[in-house]
């Protein structure tokens, strides 16, 4: 008994022993693994943080986590004060748990993918001195508890999505040196308080939309060094006070609304380094006491009103590399000082002004000159041959000027320069041999000079030029045989420059898609291998001297769409071979010698005006009025029969005319009784439609808007119903099938849009493009309109990916959706690249991309667009959920980067198969966001691509991933990050697929097209 009672104490004091040694795990170690519990790590950054250690050990307090990553401990007192998880791609909410870090110093989260409100937990860290948020997802307004950081030093937000005025707090931290607020969307005024930190070094609220005077108090921030406000829309001038800042060595109040003159007080920011003026509305002149800025390296005053001469001044700001003041009203000379007395001179831009004299003539003789550009002035005189005396010069733009003699031989040796702009100037002489040669060289204008002699050989030996216009000179000599040689040549123009002989053979042109050869006086045959030339779109031979046959091979061009062989010499037939050429937009063989029938089995020759073949006494049938001998014989003998069944006839004439009477009051009740059903079912009221009806046709028709109304009355089908209307199949008395559109509207409404929407009609009627839908014409009266557009057999692009009759060749699917995605892209850079104004889609989804018969895409539902004429905004949202780009709902800024993300999410969806939205997301989420979150994981990408199209194929799989960056590139949440469509088209055109079919009616066999791998797409540097 009593070993058994010396046993159960024993027991019970061990266990109180072991309860008793038993403690709480550190407030810090608890805060530390609240973070790795509650965030994703996708990349598995916190593999380090194992807190397994601590546990095997007696003492839980030892502070293993002081070994972790991204953690830094207080040597002495084991207490966290550095806590760093910047770029892990981490995203989720912060815990409140974090508090418990009190000793934090230094708090980094930047780089990640935090969203939602910003965890106010973290001002209870009153320790912290330096607070990173930078390049995440926060939004909502800014919380409230800022201003307990008592001691807080640095505090960057840049680049995340609050909402709301600035927060006033802020101005209680005496401490703080750097404030970062930019890239956001605050709103309102900028508090004046903001004016009153001690400390403040630094100051970034640029990049969000905040509005009113720039508060003259920032003027009193005495320590300030850096300033940058602008990329926002402020009104009034420069407030006078910013002279005060003594220390400031950077200041950036670009793009900004601003107006005014410039302050003749910022001659007194002698610190200065850096000073951005430009894309405001500054008038006046440039202060000459600017040239008191004798540390200025770059000066920015572009995009304004300036107005009266360049200040000698600046010769004497010996720091000086970057100068730009283009785009204003500047007269006068440029000062020759700026070529000599300017060392560190690198870049010079004096654009679209009205600059008299002649250019320095020691410019470049510093030997750093990278970049000139003073096109569109009035400047004479010889080029200088210093520019490029360091072999650093890139870009050489002097056009539109009224530069004289020979062009500097020393621009030959040149071989740094990408890109040269000289037409429109006076040059003469002979272009020297060299330019040809240049490694870099990618796009060269010498168009609209008084160039003579030979064109040099060595164009055909270029490795890189893209672009070469020689057009509008006197060469009075032949085109060099090589010419189509250069390997990567997509752009050949020579027009009215006196070429003389025969056109080379078209040998190694495999590059171009447009060669403009008119008004010259060429000669002899068109070879016949141009077939060889398979990208050509555009060939215009007119005006010269041509003679024989228009080669057959013409039509065998795959994407040709404009030929222009009129005004020459040519004969015999048009080639029967162009009923077959699909592609083809405008043919124009007026006024040769051709003859016989004119092509009429071809889409392309009913839509031609006649006008296209005027001038060939020859030529005959088709939409000539003039009928071929064939066909007049034929017609004879009709007559001869007729005039033989004549007495037959005239028996039962009344027998006839009875029955015939008989039926057309029969088929006037039936379609009466049609028309009347078909109007009250589908709402088509007389009140409505008032007429009469005014046809505006944009080609030639062969319909009226008579016929459109009764095709409608009679017609149920229903191909399609948006936002802006009902589309409906019509065909016409001809045969014709279109798609005519009938625009929405209430009553009230149609009055007051009206002229705007007839008058952006008459601008998109004259759009032509191969993937632009064709609008035909438009049908109006004072209250309804109706748009005939071309009809497009195979639906729409949102039926190919997500109705019912999806393709089952999962090889030929992907080339058809990359082929869709390219010609998207084609479309869509036509209509913001080379249409003026630009025009904006704003609405470009999968419903709106219609698909021809050889599923060629056609961006449609463009008809009310917006035409751009400058930076405006919108009163409304327009587009569809999922595809609007994030910062348009914040902002209703109008432009191209609209139209771009859409795209993005396009090709998105071809590529996954998903719609924009979908409840696989989570909620609020679209596309974007899954793709973005499934590409953070290990194997994310594999869920993305749509196994349908050919995602299992290694190669294809790869070729799909190209497209992604792509796609993500295009839906940058920051607008400045997104590619233009030019650029976009390019990284498509790269990514094309290197395999093809093979085979005849077996299963199809994926080749291996071209060797070596496609580089990831990158966003290419921009072109000026």
């Amino acid at each position: 008994m009593k070993h058994f009672l010396f046993f159960l104490t024993f027991s019970f004091f061990c266990h109180a022993c072991l309860v008793l040694s038993v403690k709480p795990l550190p407030l810090q170690l608890i805060s530390l693994l609240s973070l790795k519990s509650s965030l994703k790590d996708p990349l598995s950054t916190f593999h380090d943080w194992d807190p397994t250690p601590t546990f095997s050990k007696s003492n839980v307090q030892d502070p293993i986590w002081c070994t972790w990553s991204g953690i830094q401990c207080h040597p002495n007192t084991a207490q966290i004060s550095t806590l760093d998880l910047s770029h892990r791609n981490l995203s989720g909410t912060i815990p409140p748990k974090i508090r418990y870090l009190t000793s934090l110093i230094h708090l980094n989260l930047t780089g990640n993918d935090f969203s939602g409100p910003f965890q106010a937990a973290i001002f209870e860290l009153t320790e912290l001195r330096i607070l990173d948020i930078s390049h995440n997802s926060f939004n909502s307004t800014f919380p409230p508890g800022i201003s307990k950081l008592k001691f807080l030093r640095v505090f960057d937000a840049y680049s995340n999505s609050f909402t709301g005025p600035l927060p006033q707090e802020f101005i209680r931290l005496r401490y703080l040196e750097k404030l970062n607020l930019g890239g956001s969307y605050f709103s309102d005024r900028i508090p004046s308080g903001y004016g009153s930190f001690p400390r403040l070094k630094f100051l970034y609220l640029a990049g969000n939309v905040l509005e009113g005077p720039i508060p003259p108090q920032l003027g009193f921030l005495t320590q300030l060094q850096h300033m940058e406000i602008g990329y926002n829309q402020f009104t009034g001038k420069l407030p006078v006070e910013l002279a005060l800042l003594a220390n400031l060595n950077y200041l950036d109040i670009s793009t900004a609304n601003l107006s005014g003159t410039l302050l003749p007080e910022l001659g007194n920011l002698t610190m200065l380094e850096t000073l951005l003026l430009f894309k405001n509305s500054f008038t006046g002149e440039i202060p000459s006491s600017l040239g008191n800025l004798k540390a200025l390296k770059a000066l920015d005053l572009s995009d304004n009103q300036l107005s009266g001469s360049i200040p000698t001044e600046f010769t004497m700001l010996k720091e000086l590399a970057i100068l730009s003041l283009m785009n204003n009203h500047l007269t006068g000379e440029i000062p020759q000082g700026i070529g000599e007395d300017l060392p560190n001179l690198d870049t010079l831009h004096l654009w679209s002004n009205s600059l008299t004299g002649i250019l320095p003539q020691k410019l470049g003789s510093n030997g750093l000159l990278q970049k000139l550009d003073v096109s569109s002035n009035s400047l004479t005189g010889p080029i200088p041959s210093t520019l490029c005396h360091g072999n650093k010069l890139v870009k050489l733009l002097l056009f539109s000027n009224r530069f004289e003699n020979s062009l500097p031989t020393s621009l030959t040796n040149c071989t740094s320069l990408t890109r040269v702009r000289i037409q429109n100037n006076l040059l003469n002489s002979s272009i020297p041999t060299g330019f040809g040669l240049l490694p870099n060289l990618t796009f060269l204008d010498m168009s609209n000079n008084n160039f003579t002699g030979p064109i040099p050989q060595d164009f055909g030996n270029a490795m890189k030029l893209g672009h070469l216009n020689i057009s509008q000179n006197s060469f009075s000599n032949i085109l060099p045989s090589n010419i189509w040689n250069a390997t990567n040549l997509q752009i050949f123009s020579a027009i009215s420059s006196k070429l003389v002989g025969q056109i080379p053979e078209f040998v190694g042109c495999g590059s171009l898609y447009k060669i403009e050869l008119q008004g010259n006086s060429l000669n002899g045959t068109i070879p016949w291998d141009i077939g060889h030339c398979e990208k050509l779109l555009s060939l215009n031979l007119s005006k010269n001297s041509l003679t024989g046959i228009i080669p057959w091979e013409i039509s065998t061009l795959p994407s040709i769409t404009d030929v222009d062989l009129s005004h020459n010499l040519l004969t015999g037939t048009i080639p029967s071979n162009f009923n077959n050429c699909s592609t083809l937009e405008n043919f124009n063989v007026s006024f040769n010698l051709l003859t016989g029938p004119i092509p009429s089995s071809g889409a392309i020759f009913q839509n031609l005006h006649p006008s296209s073949f005027s001038g060939n006494e020859g030529l005959c049938g088709g939409i000539l009025a003039k009928p071929c001998a064939a066909d007049t014989l034929a017609a004879a003998n009709n007559q001869i029969e007729l005039h033989k069944e004549e007495p037959k006839r005239t028996a039962g004439a009344i027998v006839w005319i009875m029955a015939a009477a008989f039926g057309i009051g029969l088929f006037v009740l039936v379609a009466g009784t049609r028309c009347f059903h078909a109007n009250y079912s589908r709402g088509f009221s007389n009140e409505q439609e008032i007429g009469p009806w005014k046809l505006t046709a944009f080609q030639r028709l062969n319909f009226t808007a008579d016929d459109v109304l009764e095709c409608l009355s009679m017609t149920d089908k229903i191909i399609g119903m948006g936002s802006t209307g009902t589309v409906y199949k019509a065909e016409m008395p001809g045969g014709e099938i279109i798609a005519v559109k009938k625009l929405w509207g209430k009553h009230k409404e149609i009055i007051r849009r009206r002229r705007g929407v007839l008058a952006e009609v008459e601008v998109l009627g004259n759009v032509r493009h191969r993937n632009i839908v064709r609008l035909l014409g438009c049908c109006s009266n004072r209250e309804c309109t109706m748009l005939l557009y071309e009809y497009m057999p195979n639906g729409n692009l949102d039926d190919l990916l997500h109705g019912k009759n999806k393709c089952d060749n999962l090889i030929a699917d992907w080339f058809t959706r990359y082929k869709i995605a390219l010609g998207v892209a084609q479309g869509i850079c036509y209509l913001h690249h080379d249409c003026d104004p630009v025009i904006v889609h704003r609405d470009l989804k999968p419903s709106n991309i219609l698909l021809d018969g050889e599923m060629e895409a056609r961006v449609a539902d463009f008809g009310v667009a917006k035409l751009i004429h400058c930076d405006e905004s919108m009163s409304v949202i327009a587009g569809s959920y999922g595809y609007i780009a994030p910062e348009y709902a914040y902002t209703l800024q109008v432009d191209e980067r609209s139209d771009i993300y859409s795209f993005g999410v396009v090709l998105m969806e071809i590529l996954s198969g998903k719609r924009s939205v979908d409840a696989e997301f989570g909620d609020g989420n679209s596309i974007v966001d899954w793709i973005r979150s499934k590409t953070k994981t290990k194997n994310g990408v594999n869920d993305i691509l749509d196994k349908n199209a050919g995602a299992g194929c290694a190669s294809i799989k790869e070729e799909m991933l190209q497209m992604l960056k792509i796609a993500l590139l295009c839906t940058s949440r920051n607008p400045a990050d997104r590619p233009c469509m030019r650029d976009v088209v390019l990284m498509l055109q790269e990514a094309k697929p290197k395999w093809k079919l093979v085979g005849n009616g077996g299963d199809n066999v994926v080749s291996g097209g071209g060797g070596g791998e496609i580089p990831l797409a990158q966003k290419p540097a921009m072109e000026n």
